[in-house]
């Protein structure tokens, strides 16, 4: 895309001219906002969007909600959205290299963990044609992050189709927040260089322009033979955001373009390679425009209208896409008298894609496709005995032009008997629709030793694409408690049950076939298999978080999670029964040693998990994991960090790529430093 290399060209000089507005205000300076200044009544009046789409304090909404602020990310020691996703109770993250990560909420994790949806501000993530998310290709730079709301549980009802398991929403600053200039630069042994430049601008006192651009570049791993990995990362990418208000009116216009690139060894074995390992380098382009108008009348009704156009290029091993995405939505907030408040809306979205299988990996017949999505929502919220019990009542109603009506029902009660307490409980259906990569593709998987003597030594897989590939559903109850026990102590339990149905299942489809004679490579005979939607599946687990403040300069967050799957289709491993560990702990301490000195902590641990393809099964034996973190601010415009991370294993696995695998790599012990200027 040479206009998106010009754009992020002319963008990254614009993200380095000296500073042309007045000086950043104190509350605005690095830790100026920081969240351990915060009383735990005041954690609980954050406001979050993510829930019912309007505005209203954590502690008022019938749902599992974490909040990672600003602050969180900078005295984690994180270096990308991922690694702060871990934050989060109940977020499973592992890394299965330096630059590919397995993101999940209540199992079904992987390298495409596709029950997940990933919205930035309000826009989707998640790959229309492999379902998931590429992180590797959505490197959103953390110091434009205002905060992250992730909403454990289902919330088809409002933001429609994938969001099965959960919601995970990246919200950027306002334009108004990020004036002056800012320069953070970053080095150290695993993450080599990344440099991030900000300014913005007063165009008048209610209209401000941000501009931003980042590039960095994330050494090579090791692998488990202690060889060099080839898993490096460098991304460039440049961005800006414009805020403006007038009257009741406001308006944003935001966009970026990115330019990514990410190594792996290919380590599939089939008849027609005869190399163990293959190097390639995945890269993925995007460029978007994001635009979103509110207005509030009179009569406290509130509009609002976003749309945005995005157009992508992504080239990996098992081939390349190409895609156009138009997305519109209208929304309305109104208010009826003193207990009910409804949020109502529809929205359009057009794609066109085109995609290429590499053989002999992925063959594809229908390359090119366009689609078509309308969406209605409605949520109402009843106030049955004000400040007492609240109900909640919503659906979404998802018709592709492909597919049959998706409709996602969901219903919320809200107790809270005194404002120290509230109790929670909801019933859910929430659908994940198909991809073109399910109905399309003719994909051949590694070969499989058969283990037995004859002339005959492999068995290869090869997944057929099902155009009548169905939708998946789950039906779920989730049931919460929030409790503030004194001004120092908050806890919150969520448990939940789910039972799934026609999920994905790759499914003998005839008889196996024997390789032609003379075929190059090893013999071997074709396993056909078809993809359906014929497993079920049910998950039940608990989550446990707790926030202390020990001392006026010593704050602690503690979690646990613990879930089961159990198959009531199929008795033996597959991709939603492994890869992600049934239990997940973590502990963080953020301490002061003085005014301007900051002490973090944050120790984690993982069960174990195992592979469903690999033959013989590989296993990822419990780990965990422990980061410090050392910050000093030196004045009111610089502060300097020096962060360790993994520091308890020289080096360890996290997570083995599936059902396409790569070398199992090994994640390091890391440091590094770094310099923010903000001026």
């Amino acid at each position: 895309m040479p206009l998106i290399r010009t754009l992020l060209s002319l963008t990254l000089t614009l993200g380095a001219l000296p500073a042309m507005a007045a000086p950043t205000p104190a509350d605005t300076q690095p830790g100026g906002d920081d969240v351990f200044d915060m009383s735990l009544e005041q954690l609980m009046d954050v406001v979050v969007t993510s829930v019912s789409k309007r505005s209203q304090p954590l502690s008022a909404t019938a749902a599992a909600v974490h909040v990672i602020s600003a602050d969180d990310i900078r005295r984690s020691g994180a270096t990308n959205v991922p690694e702060a996703l871990r934050l989060a109770p109940g977020v499973n993250v592992a890394r299965f290299s330096n630059n590919r990560w397995s993101v999940s909420i209540r199992g079904f994790g992987g390298r495409y963990a596709n029950k997940l949806l990933v919205l930035q501000d309000g826009r989707s993530l998640y790959s229309q044609a492999y379902s998931g998310v590429f992180w590797e290709f959505n490197d959103i730079p953390l110091e434009i992050v205002e905060r992250i709301e992730i909403v454990r549980g289902p919330g088809a009802s409002i933001w429609g189709a994938n969001a099965v398991n959960g919601v995970i929403n990246i919200i950027t600053r306002n334009a108004r927040s990020a004036q002056g200039s800012q320069l953070a630069a970053t080095a150290g042994t695993e993450l080599h260089g990344s440099l991030f430049a900000s300014h913005g601008l007063a165009l008048s006192d209610d209209a401000h322009l941000e501009l931003h651009a980042k590039s960095q570049y994330v050494e090579p791993s090791t692998t488990l033979e202690d060889g060099p990995a080839r898993d490096f990362w460098r991304t460039r990418q440049a961005g800006f955001r414009l805020d403006a208000k007038a009257g009741g009116d406001s308006l944003r216009l935001q966009g970026a373009v990115r330019d990514s690139a990410a190594g792996d060894h290919f380590l599939q074995r089939t008849p027609l390679i005869d190399t163990p390992a293959r190097s390639y380098t995945s890269v993925g382009e995007n460029a978007y425009l994001l635009g979103r108008w509110e207005h509030l009348s009179g009569e406290g009704i509130s509009h609002s209208v976003q749309a945005y156009v995005e157009k992508s290029r992504l080239d990996i091993l098992a081939g390349s896409e190409q895609r156009s995405t138009f997305d519109i939505e209208y929304q309305q907030q109104r208010r009826f008298g003193a207990g009910v408040d409804l949020v109502w809306g529809g929205s359009w979205q057009h794609t066109r894609d085109e995609l290429r299988g590499r053989a002999p990996y992925v063959t594809i017949e229908n390359t090119r496709d366009r689609a078509e999505q309308f969406s209605l929502f409605a949520q109402g919220e009843f106030a049955l005995v004000p400040e007492r019990w609240t109900l909640t009542l919503g659906s979404r109603a998802d018709l592709k032009d492909d597919a049959k009506l998706a409709f996602q029902p969901n219903a919320r009660i809200l107790f809270t008997p005194d404002p120290a307490h509230s109790l929670w409980a909801s019933v859910a259906r929430a659908a994940r629709t198909a991809t073109r990569a399910e109905q399309a593709p003719v994909a051949t998987l590694p070969a499989r030793s058969t283990g037995l003597p004859g002339p005959v030594s492999h068995v290869v897989p090869v997944v057929y694409g099902n155009p009548d590939f169905g939708t998946e559903y789950v039906r779920a109850l989730d049931l919460g408690w929030r409790a503030n026990w004194s001004r120092t102590l908050g806890t919150e339990i969520a448990a939940y049950h789910y039972r799934y149905r026609d999920l994905r299942n790759a499914r003998v489809n005839g008889d196996y076939i024997l390789a032609p004679f003379g075929a190059p490579g090893f013999p071997y005979v074709i396993q056909p298999l078809l993809l359906d939607t014929s497993e079920r599946t049910r998950v039940t687990g608990i989550e446990f978080s707790a926030d202390w403040r020990a001392l006026p300069a010593w704050q602690l967050a503690a979690s646990f999670s613990l879930h089961r799957m159990s198959h009531s289709s199929m008795p033996r491993s597959s991709e939603f029964s492994e890869g992600t560990p049934e239990r997940i702990f973590s502990l963080r301490s953020a301490y002061d040693l003085a005014p301007n000195v900051q002490w973090d902590v944050w120790l984690r641990h993982s069960s174990a998990t195992s592979t469903y393809s690999f033959s013989p099964t590989r296993r990822i034996d419990p780990h965990w994991g422990l980061d410090m973190r050392l910050g000093w601010k030196v004045n009111r415009t610089l502060e300097l960090s020096i962060v360790g991370q993994n520091l308890l294993d020289r080096r360890r696995a996290e997570a083995i790529n599936e059902p396409l695998p790569s070398i199992i790599n090994e994640i390091e012990r890391s440091v590094y430093v770094k310099a923010n200027w903000r001026l």
